[in-house]
Order: C-alpha cells, then sequence, then structure tokens
C-alpha cells in the first residue's frame, strides 16, 4: 500500500452562514439609516429641501449592494492569504477584486434606485454627472473593499489561530499516548529479554562493550520518558538511531550492516521523534525470522526541491502483507498529518532492488522555520 503525495491547491469558496449573513444585513441596514440621517441634516444645512425619503433611498440601496457583494470580498480574502499568498498574487486579486466591487456596486445602486424611484411614483432617478460621480464613487468603493478585505483576513487568521489551537490539543493527546506506547515498547519483555541475553554474551568476554551498551539502553528509556515535544532534530533522532544500533548489531554481529547517508544541512530540520527508529526497528522485526539473516539496511535523508526525504531501505524480503508495515506505521502516517497536513505523507513499498523500503516526505520550508524558531 502506498500514500500518494497531496493534490495540487483548488481553488477555494467561502462558507456561508444564514446567521451571519442576518447579522451582517441588520448593521449594514442600520448604518445606512445613521447615514441616511447625517445627509439629510447635511442637505438642510445647505439649503436643500429634499425630502428624506431620497437620501434614505440612496444609502439603503448602497448598503443593500455592498452586502450582496460580501461573497466576492471573501472570496478573494480566501485564494489571496496575505500570510500565504505571494505579493503578487495578493496584490493582483485584491487590485481585480476591487475593481469587479467598484464596478458592481455603482451598477447595483443605480439600477436598483432606478426601480425604487419608478416603484414610488416619483420620475426618473438623476444620478448626476457621471464623470464625476463614478470616480467619486470608485474612491469611496476603494476604501470599503479594502476595510471589508482587512476584516476578512483577520477574521481567517483568527480562525486559522484556532485551528492550530485545536491541532495542536489533539497532538498533545496523541503524543501523550504515543510517548505511553514508545516507553511500553521499550519495557516489553520481549526487547528487555534480548537486551539484557546480549548483555548478558558479552559481559566476560568484552566489558567495555557491555557498558556501552548499558548506557544506550538507559539513554533510550530517558529519551521515552521525556517530554520534548512532537519532534526534534534530525541530529538528535540519529544519536537515539546509534543507541538503539547498538543492540542491534551486537545481537547480529556481522549478519546486520547498515549504512547512513544524511545530508549535513538537514540536521537542525525537526522530524517526528523515533521516526528512523521506529523504520529500523521495522525492517529488523519483517526479516528476524529469516533463516541466516544477512541484512542490509540504508538509512537515508537528502533534499528534494522544497521538500526532505527520510528513507529507511532493506534487501530483505520485502513486506509479505498488505498493511505494509502494520501499526508503527499507520502511527507515523498519523503523526505527519498531525504536524504537517497535506503536505508531509509517508510511502511505503518495494526497494529498487529488493526488500522493502519506507520513505517520509516533509516540507522543508516549514521545518526549517521550526528550526530557525
Amino acid at each position: 500500500m502506498q500514500t500518494n503525495p497531496p493534490a495540487p491547491t483548488t481553488w477555494r469558496w467561502p462558507r456561508l452562514r444564514l446567521r451571519w449573513a442576518l447579522l451582517a444585513l441588520g448593521l449594514f441596514l442600520a448604518n445606512a439609516a445613521w447615514r441616511a440621517v447625517t445627509v439629510d441634516l447635511d442637505l438642510r444645512a445647505s439649503g436643500f429641501s429634499t425630502p428624506f425619503w431620497e437620501p434614505l433611498v440612496w444609502e439603503l440601496s448602497s448598503a443593500l449592494v455592498v452586502w450582496a457583494l460580501l461573497p466576492l470580498v471573501m472570496t478573494v480574502a480566501a485564494n489571496a492569504p496575505w500570510r500565504e499568498a505571494g505579493r503578487l498574487r495578493f496584490l493582483g486579486f485584491h487590485a481585480l477584486g476591487s475593481l469587479l466591487f467598484w464596478t458592481l456596486h455603482v451598477a447595483g445602486m443605480w439600477g436598483l434606485r432606478i426601480g425604487i424611484y419608478q416603484w414610488l411614483g416619483q420620475g426618473p432617478y438623476d444620478y448626476g454627472r457621471t464623470a464625476y460621480r463614478v470616480p467619486m464613487e470608485g474612491l469611496k468603493d476603494l476604501i470599503s473593499f479594502a476595510a471589508l478585505a482587512l476584516l476578512f483576513h483577520l477574521l481567517e487568521a483568527r480562525r486559522a489561530h484556532q485551528v492550530r489551537e485545536l491541532v495542536a490539543a489533539r497532538l498533545e493527546a496523541e503524543l501523550r499516548e504515543a510517548r505511553l506506547q514508545a516507553l511500553a515498547a521499550q519495557l516489553d519483555p520481549h526487547f528487555l529479554f534480548n537486551a539484557l541475553n546480549t548483555l548478558s554474551s558479552v559481559m566476560y568476554e568484552d566489558l567495555p562493550k557491555a557498558d556501552r551498551l548499558i548506557a544506550a539502553l538507559g539513554q533510550m528509556l530517558r529519551d521515552g520518558l521525556q517530554a520534548v515535544g512532537p519532534t526534534w532534530s534530525l541530529d538528535r533522532e540519529l544519536e537515539h538511531l546509534q543507541h538503539y544500533l547498538a543492540f542491534a548489531e551486537a545481537r547480529f554481529g556481522d549478519r546486520l550492516q547498515v549504512e547512513q547517508a544524511v545530508a549535513q544541512s538537514l540536521g537542525r530540520m525537526p522530524v517526528p521523534r523515533f521516526a528512523l527508529q521506529r523504520l529500523v526497528e521495522n525492517a529488523l522485526k519483517h526479516n528476524e525470522g529469516t533463516p541466516g539473516l544477512a541484512l542490509h539496511v540504508r538509512v537515508e535523508a537528502r533534499l528534494d526541491g522544497g521538500l526532505a526525504r527520510l528513507s529507511v531501505s532493506d534487501d530483505g524480503r520485502g513486506f509479505l502483507d498488505a498493511r505494509t508495515g502494520g501499526l508503527g506505521l499507520d502511527n507515523l502516517r498519523r503523526s505527519l498529518a498531525l504536524l504537517h497536513g497535506d503536505r508531509g505523507w509517508l510511502e511505503a513499498g518495494e526497494a529498487p532492488g529488493g526488500g522493502a523500503r519506507v520513505a517520509l516526505t516533509l516540507p522543508l520550508d516549514l521545518a526549517l522555520e521550526e528550526a530557525r524558531g
């Protein structure tokens, strides 16, 4: 089974909710009524005797059209977010959106006022000299569009922050469970039996080696108990892997060969804790029962454009069932999904020269940003 890379980004459409739409309508109408009063007072102060219903129609028609254009502003903000979109996309989308907003607003309120005047039997509606009116509306619409777009960007930023907090809470819950599972796995009687048996076999023959193995076992247990977050650096992961390999190589001897090819520039990159150790352990478990085991395991970490790829491959018998790795790889898949969404994934399948290969793909930009922070 193989997890496919994520699909390309699609067009984002805003989610419209009736309750918020009605609340916005009420606010727009209330603001229009307030503005109508101020326009009426201004006209009276200038000596005009325009009946109040006219400024009321002017302001209400403008407010209704702006309210109807809110989905346009939301769509622009959703498809050109200021933290994700490039500068060119951000400015281009907002420039086109404001131009469309201006055009539709002028046409909409003009047509609406013509209809209302005819319906009230007040004769034709006089919009004034369009050479001045339209640019005047454009200046006001530019401010209105910018203010509304800023509002939706702030709301989206708040929503994204809440989503991140929710994901962080879920991740923390799963990490607590993962730490308990990791500790349980390290204290598993089968693991301890193998570790103690290995220590017993070398204690009287090579005391310094036995001492190193005891220190490695203690460090592995400390790594499982430490609450250092969901990730640590690739260098720290490789250090932890060496402690695990100390027991594996002491147990299997010359029958196990481990090769590492790691790009030095990735040393500070955050990776899921115990990721490589789980993958190497997975390779050994799948080939442990093979008579006359002679296994070559390759651990690799390299750059691939804007991605970092970590892989563990072996030349053993490969995956013999459809689950390709079972619970350990499923846990890694869930960790990647919680850490990186659809920008991080796991692939499992056959190695090019036979055997099994499992690869993790991580978004390099986010990983390096987290490392710098």
